[in-house]
């Protein structure tokens, strides 16, 4: 043989520490015949005696000391192996990569990060945001990919996909804002903002899109004069009085911005979609941030929400 079969080595260990034949046999659950055998095939490749007998047993020659420290270096890599398996299995140990809109990261999975890393802390979580085009187009490398709208066409193998949560996209508004002053449940119509300043996310933003077609199902071709690629810098531009905005219905608000519904509704889901076969994390991660849906514990949520 090439190389030395690495039973061989292991069953060599065993002889050399206890110093019998015998008993490294009943301690291996092997007849002392199957042992000698392999010791012979060891010895047979090595070209050089391993051990010497005596009345008690056997003594290592010093070639076999060698051996038996070299052996030793693979069993205790064979062992580091099985740890390693038992952690990966028990979910102590590994890394998970998330990508995702910034909806998603904002209302859901910062909030899953936070439970999921107190139940399983020796996993690394990274979460990249951007937009969903750019989500989508990192599937290939991501555990799990959270989109707006995501439909994943039957015709691309491998993937899987499903609605997480669906809620409703709102105008944003400054708190001075005319529209504003409505009371918060009176919707704003898409219609009246024919001619009002409008801050938009940049392309490839699942939310603007879905409000992008709104506006052309009543008419009116979107203005893009001011355009941002954060959730925050559009908060931040609407603040500072250049126009109106769009985000989730379930995002959290500070005081001197608010929401308003608008009608027609414009319905929005966060999704998930991904390669199969999860991993193990990414498994574990997924039914952390179910549950946390089921129980309504995601960022932003208001207290009036059913």
């Amino acid at each position: 043989m090439a190389r030395p079969d690495p039973q061989l080595l292991m069953t060599w260990t065993v002889v050399a520490r206890m110093g019998s034949i015998n008993a490294a046999a009943e301690s291996l659950g092997l007849t002392q015949p199957a042992v000698s055998n392999q010791l012979r095939r060891l010895q047979e490749w090595l070209g050089e005696p391993l051990y010497r007998r005596h009345g008690r047993g056997v003594t290592p020659t010093a070639l076999g000391k060698r051996l038996l420290r070299i052996a030793s270096q693979i069993e205790g890599a064979l062992a580091d192996a099985e740890t390693l398996r038992t952690d990966v299995q028990g979910l102590m140990q590994g890394s998970l990569l998330l990508v995702a809109s910034q909806t998603n990261a904002e209302i859901l999975l910062l909030r899953a990060m936070a439970i999921f890393q107190k139940r399983y802390p020796m996993i690394t979580v990274r979460l990249q945001s951007g937009n969903s085009e750019e989500a989508r187009r990192r599937i290939d490398v991501a555990d799990l990919a959270f989109v707006e709208d995501a439909v994943v066409p039957e015709s691309v193998p491998g993937i899987t996909g499903k609605t997480l949560i669906e809620t409703d996209i709102h105008i944003l508004l400054n708190a001075d804002h005319p529209l504003a002053q409505r009371p918060a449940d009176e919707p704003v119509a898409i219609g009246e903002l024919d001619g009002v300043s409008v801050v938009w996310r940049e392309p490839g933003s699942g939310t603007r899109e879905r409000v992008e077609v709104a506006f052309r199902q009543v008419g009116l071709e979107p203005e893009i004069r001011y355009e941002f690629s954060a959730g925050a810098a559009v908060r931040e531009a609407v603040r500072c009085g250049l126009g109106v905005g769009f985000v989730s219905a379930l995002s959290a608000m500070p005081a001197d911005l608010c929401t308003r519904p608008v009608t027609p509704r414009i319905v929005q889901a966060l999704s998930v979609i991904y390669q199969g076969p999860l991993s193990r994390p990414g498994e574990a991660f997924l039914m952390v941030l179910e549950d946390m849906i089921r129980a309504g514990a995601y960022t932003g949520r208001r207290r009036e929400d059913p």
